[in-house]
């Protein structure tokens, strides 16, 4: 029997943009049955590019920016029991699906995420992404990146990601760290794959001002501190570790960028800080 697969985009950007990416999606390797679920935030409806008049792509627009919206209307349209998320600026290799349904297979596992590297390049897209496979828990969701997010609902009810978090909400990162976490408390099995099939642009490929980088990487700490007070019902003392673990590590790459005068680095790091403490100050507990 084949797997049907759902994979949702969502974008906020031109749709000429995403042509190489869908053939690369449409001439994917192995015997699965697919849709694209292509979730557009814009304003205004555009006229489609033929590359997307397709039976197998379903195209919905929606105009809040919110990136966490956007991906739980992409998971309300989804019949499938193995759904994906694919950023609008990624490339994948051609058995990245065969390889991941494979994988997801043989670990049973709910949530899959993969090694991201850098295009053209042997590198990863962050210095957490190992060269091995692991399992995750709460201290290492540091090299799961929603870019390369699978997740199986054979074995579970369907969840949404809080709207919230994410690119466009208040606290602008992390729904995806708070989605790792709300399975975790369940009991639920994740995995990172270190078999590097997609491929995203270098960090600061399109952030050549440094007041770009700091908006960018402040409004991604703000997230990520706020996922940690939105937690400590949990578990109060696990997340108070994880906080201040994750305020040392910002504190100290920002002392070492700057000492070796990587000032993207270094602005990046400072901002991870700063935005750690007022999304954790800011966030209220309901």
């Amino acid at each position: 029997m084949k797997n049907n697969i759902d994979v949702i985009i969502c974008t906020n950007k031109r749709l000429l943009g995403l042509k190489k990416l869908i053939h690369q999606i449409l001439n994917q390797k192995g015997f699965f049955n697919f849709r694209i679920i292509l979730i557009h935030q814009s304003k205004f409806k555009p006229i489609l590019p033929n590359f997307l008049n397709s039976k197998k792509i379903i195209y919905k627009n929606i105009k809040k920016q919110n990136l966490s919206l956007a991906k739980n209307k992409g998971l309300s349209i989804s019949n499938s029991n193995f759904v994906t998320f694919l950023d609008d600026d990624v490339q994948i290799n051609d058995k990245y699906f065969l390889y991941s349904l494979k994988y997801i297979q043989r670990k049973n596992c709910d949530l899959l995420f993969s090694r991201i590297n850098q295009i053209n390049s042997k590198l990863p897209l962050s210095k957490n992404m190992k060269n091995f496979d692991i399992k995750i828990n709460y201290f290492n969701t540091s090299c799961c990146l929603s870019s390369s997010m699978w997740i199986n609902f054979n074995n579970i009810k369907k969840r949404y990601f809080d709207k919230n978090f994410g690119l466009g909400a208040k606290f602008g990162s992390g729904e995806e760290t708070d989605y790792i976490f709300s399975y975790l408390n369940s009991n639920g099995r994740i995995y990172y794959s270190a078999e590097p099939l997609i491929y995203h642009p270098k960090e600061f490929f399109e952030l050549q001002n440094f007041n770009k980088i700091y908006t960018k990487f402040i409004s991604y700490g703000k997230g990520q501190g706020a996922i940690m007070k939105k937690n400590f019902h949990n578990n109060k003392f696990l997340f108070i570790y994880l906080f201040i673990t994750s305020l040392l590590k910002s504190f100290l790459a920002m002392i070492f960028y700057t000492l070796i005068f990587k000032i993207k680095n270094s602005i990046k790091y400072f901002a991870l800080f700063a935005g750690k403490i007022l999304g954790f100050t800011n966030y209220t507990i309901n």
